[in-house]
């Protein structure tokens, strides 16, 4: 649009110098100009070759032909929906969430740093290695923690086999109380067959080595029944106890879980604390404990700040390193309270760095803050734009314009606006030609500015070839 404003003030001027006097000329013919002073006003008091100073709106007279002729087009005045855009200032900041500090979750020495200042690092890439006591301390409480979870799980495979073996008790019992049986009877057969012999033996008929063989093979078979006896009552006793050998077994695989859990909570601190989880399981299959934690990027980002030595010993509070991404920024500014119902989340906004005067930046509003600064009397918004090329750097100053809603208002078009005299002025149409108007203005939109006084709704004003009426004005001076 303002390319066609400067063509139409080009086209304009070149009427100028072409048809001024023949304007003029048209103008005074139809009384457009007063006539010269005769000597009889001179003598009441003026001075000699002036004219005595206009009063009140002057009018311009201009004929269809020389209306034809400069091409003068007009517009009306009227009640209209304008768009006024919004100017503020502002600076580049990182979007939410993509400037980070890095610091150490435990105190602790650097033992070695694996990045450069200005570096682009990837999430979870390693970029300090700290060696604390603590860490040291619970590397060795989760080699403990694991000695004695292997204690107990040795502990509850034992318990595990007896009670199995406990569950095959019925088996056992009863292959007792069968051998029980088998050496009573032999027994019994052993003790008839001694008895039989000794009275061979008494009456002289059987030998003394039949005798004493009947008499071996009853001791026999007596202490075999003795021993069936004792086994069977060991295995009535046993299964009469399996429930308690069930419990036992259950003892111990509580302590086993007991033991698992506090190992995997040493672990989980461990991690916590950035111990990298390769190097705790390597401690606790080796024992070798190294104390070391690893300091890691949150984000993939440019490393922007670097603030830490090897040997420097570190604390939580202390942060090591800034992480800043630029993919995406946004531009913070302060928005007159005035304007608040102008703008609203998802508005565009056109933004312009010093440093890149030639370019445009589009952006859309994604914050508006809920409170007003009680001094300012403004409203904190921010713009989020993409920055991939990198050319947006943080805290650049930037120039944000704002399109915003549109306001009604009474609205005269720019091309109809014209100053003289340091003031503005406008041209209505009357019957007999157009008058000078003298017009204060508010708001200004891209084609419209909005009337505060001097025209009335209705008022037909000179757009194209305003320029040619305000020379004439300056011509009849």
């Amino acid at each position: 649009m303002l390319y066609a404003l400067v063509e139409m003030l080009y086209k304009e001027s070149l009427f100028l110098f072409a048809i001024s006097i023949p304007l003029s000329f048209a103008l005074s013919a139809c009384g457009g100009h007063e006539p010269a002073e005769s000597a009889a006003d001179s003598s009441h008091g003026g001075k000699a070759g002036h004219k005595a100073a206009p009063t009140g709106p002057r009018v311009i007279a201009v004929t269809p032909e020389v209306a034809k002729r400069i091409d003068l087009k007009t517009e009306v005045i009227t009640q209209r929906d304008v768009v006024v855009p919004l100017h503020l200032t502002g600076r580049i900041e990182p979007d939410y969430g993509r400037e980070v500090d890095v610091s150490a979750r435990i105190s602790g020495r650097v033992s070695n740093i694996l990045v450069r200042p200005g570096e682009m690092v990837k999430q979870g890439q390693i970029l300090a290695l700290i060696d604390s006591p603590q860490v040291s301390d619970l590397q060795g409480e989760a080699v403990e923690a694991k000695s004695k979870l292997a204690i107990a799980e040795a502990h509850a495979e034992r318990e595990r086999q007896i009670y199995e073996e406990q569950i095959h008790r019925p088996k056992a019992l009863l292959e007792a109380q069968a051998t029980l049986q088998t050496t009573q009877v032999q027994a019994e057969l052993s003790e008839q067959e001694l008895k039989r012999q000794e009275d061979l033996y008494r009456e002289k008929i059987a030998a003394t080595k039949d005798y004493l063989s009947a008499k071996a093979n009853y001791s026999k078979a007596k202490v075999a029944y003795e021993q069936a006896k004792t086994a069977l009552a060991r295995e009535e006793q046993l299964y009469k106890n399996r429930g308690l050998m069930k419990r036992d077994y259950q003892l111990t695989l509580a302590e086993v879980a007991r033991d698992k859990q506090h190992l995997n909570t040493i672990i989980k601190r461990l991690d916590f604390l950035g111990a990298d989880k390769k190097m705790t399981q390597r401690v606790l299959s080796t024992g070798n404990i190294t104390g070391l934690v690893q300091i890691t990027a949150p984000i993939t980002a440019a490393l922007s700040r670097y603030d830490c030595a090897v040997g420097e010993v570190v604390q939580p509070e202390k942060s090591m390193f800034k992480l800043t991404d630029l993919k995406f920024v946004q531009v913070s500014a302060d928005l007159p309270e005035v304007d608040l119902p102008r703008v609203k989340l998802g508005d565009k906004v056109i933004i312009k760095i010093a440093s890149y005067p030639d370019s445009n930046f589009t952006g859309v509003i994604s914050y508006i803050s809920v409170n007003v600064h009680q001094d300012t009397r403004t409203v904190p918004i921010r713009a989020r734009l993409a920055n991939f090329d990198g050319k947006l750097k943080t805290n650049m100053y930037a120039e944000i314009d704002l399109e915003g809603a549109s306001r009604k208002f009474l609205a005269c078009p720019k091309s109809a606006i014209q100053e003289h005299d340091g003031n503005k002025i406008t041209f209505v149409k009357k019957p007999d030609g157009f008058q000078e108007r003298l017009v204060k203005f508010g708001k200004e939109g891209e084609l419209y500015c909005e009337v505060l006084s001097g025209l009335s709704d209705g008022d037909v004003v000179a757009t194209q070839g305003s320029l040619m009426l305000k020379t004439e004005l300056n011509y009849q001076h």
